[in-house]
């Protein structure tokens, strides 16, 4: 039996809940005065352990050794939101730098994804909400929140 921990239907639209991007489990939730993204899972390849990937590109060279899960994707994101658009930084592994960011949740859901270099933002991605629940054995199983198509 499966004891719902979390479900996020976009109703509000607001960015809180679990999304998936960037091959990444990402947990959107109050920091502080702020809005983070934790990443909560990485999808790898089979037989690598995602508790093992490091961030080894960080600019900061004592973090390199810390692992990626845990670590905020998404930080210093506004609680107010301007026409629905919350602004902040987010950090890329690949390059191990942080931009400035614009996030929105979209009329289909999904959550748009900024970044933004001076005062050019582009589109990196649109995140795809999740469900996460408890299964008989207390670990978290995801699924998407909305269908991708029904035919």
């Amino acid at each position: 039996m499966f004891a719902v921990q979390y479900t996020y239907a976009n109703k509000e639209k607001n960015p809180y809940g679990y999304w998936n991007g960037f091959g990444l489990i990402i947990n959107i939730k109050d920091c502080e005065e702020n809005i983070c993204g934790v990443i909560e899972h990485i999808f790898v390849s089979e037989g690598k352990d995602p508790i093992k990937i490091l961030d080894e590109n960080n600019q900061d060279k004592p973090l390199r050794s810390r692992t990626l899960i845990g670590s905020n994707i998404l930080y210093d994101f506004s609680k107010r939101d301007e026409k629905g658009v919350y602004t902040g930084r987010i950090y890329n592994p690949e390059d191990g730098k942080s931009y400035k960011s614009k996030i929105r949740v979209l009329d289909s859901g999904n959550l748009e994804v900024k970044g933004c270099i001076t005062l050019v933002c582009r589109k990196t991605g649109e995140w795809l909400p999740l469900r996460v629940e408890l299964n008989e054995d207390g670990k978290r199983v995801a699924s998407l929140a909305n269908p991708l198509a029904i035919f």
